[in-house]
């Protein structure tokens, strides 16, 4: 009998995208037990949260119309609750002088180190050679005289080249001060 279905192959058993949907289901359900018998067992917690019980000390309860919003003001009810968490600082991208060696001439700029060396050229006004943007390519290949750069997103250069100094401007992270001959696709091969 034909099927206006045909299978092509084993059907794939991912049942990832299911564990997690039902875990996230699992979690709702457990926090909104958990805020509903706040209100009845835990009193350091439940202050203010649950129509049943007295709002804090100070505070003032707003009821909008229709009884649907329940605000209060007033002393946190949740001034005991502890939380334990661990926040990573805010910090800025640090900043590193560039120096580019190009047949015009040497041009010096300040690069972030989130920041690709093309990139931060272009913007500088300097014109470097570039074609895909994406480290798979050599039309960008420069060379490190001195100081270091990150290239771990390229996929063109050999294990040699890189270890020869070769760089590809295009995805390049300055990780200190640092010397590029710019233009050196052809001493690539």
């Amino acid at each position: 009998m034909h099927s206006a279905y045909e299978t092509f192959g084993e059907p794939k058993k991912n049942y990832t995208k299911l564990i997690a949907s039902v875990a996230l289901n699992v979690v709702l359900v457990l926090g909104i037990v958990a805020v509903l018998s706040a209100g009845n067992t835990d009193a350091s917690l439940g202050r203010g949260l649950a129509v049943s019980r007295s709002p804090a000390v100070g505070a003032r309860v707003l009821r909008t119309a229709g009884n649907q919003c329940l605000r209060v003001s007033g002393r946190n009810p949740f001034s005991r609750v502890s939380v334990s968490a661990i926040h990573a600082p805010m910090t800025a991208a640090a900043t590193y002088k560039v120096t580019l060696q190009t047949p015009e001439g040497e041009s010096v700029i300040e690069c972030p180190d989130d920041t690709y060396v093309l990139d931060k050229a272009e913007e500088e006004g300097l014109d470097l050679p570039y074609s895909c943007r994406a480290g798979a390519c050599s039309t960008c290949a420069g060379k490190v005289v001195a100081g270091s750069v990150d290239q771990s997103d390229q996929s063109f250069l050999e294990d040699g080249q890189v270890s020869d100094g070769f760089v590809l401007t295009c995805v390049a992270y300055p990780t200190s001060d640092v010397t590029i001959m710019t233009h050196q696709e052809e001493e690539l091969f």
